[in-house]
């Protein structure tokens, strides 16, 4: 009998070995990744607090979107919040809409961007269902807040990172450039 429970305790041991791979590529076949160059993911957004409803596909050819994560009891968050304003209204000719998304409930987040006001002054959206965090954080493996996600005109990813790195603006200076003036036609 002792060498029957053998046995069975190493089958049931070398079938977890031999299945462990088999189940950590389902898994990672599961779990979307979202790299620079993917296209980028549309927004599912459960409520908009300031500023217009967006949609990715309906922009492309003509914008620039920055998808920033952040939360109101985040410090860093908070820093970068007359950043991203300064952002806005020094690209928003340009073609460039920053979208702010947190997941903390519009009843909270609602009271504490009204009293901002201007100084948080561009798009605060809620993820409500977190559809638009997993689409974007969790696929790019990224955990920590505040982070910014840049998509060009054509709808693709083109940079992700803190708000607050320079080559955050380098990226948006770089895919929306200041509009020149056009020589009048003689």
């Amino acid at each position: 009998m002792k060498q029957y429970w053998k046995l069975t305790w190493a089958l049931a041991l070398l079938a977890c070995v031999a299945l462990a791979p088999v189940a950590a590529a389902q898994q990672a076949e599961a779990e979307p990744k979202l790299e620079v160059g993917d296209d980028a993911p549309e927004l599912e957004i459960t409520d908009w607090l300031k500023g217009k409803a967006v949609k990715i596909q309906e922009g492309e050819g003509d914008t620039v979107y920055v998808v920033e994560f952040w939360a109101t009891w985040c410090p860093p968050c908070r820093t970068s919040i007359p950043h991203l304003t300064e952002l806005q209204k020094k690209y928003k000719d340009r073609g460039v809409v920053i979208i702010g998304v947190t997941m903390e409930s519009a009843e909270k987040v609602k009271p504490w961007v009204e009293e901002m006001g201007d100084q948080m002054d561009y798009t605060v959206a809620v993820d409500g269902e977190r559809k638009t965090s997993k689409a974007y954080m969790i696929a790019a493996g990224e955990a920590g807040i505040p982070h910014a996600f840049v998509i060009d005109k054509e709808g693709k990813l083109a940079w992700h990172g803190h708000p607050m790195d320079k080559a955050f603006e380098a990226k948006l200076e770089e895919l929306a450039p200041p509009k020149t003036e056009e020589a009048p036609a003689e």
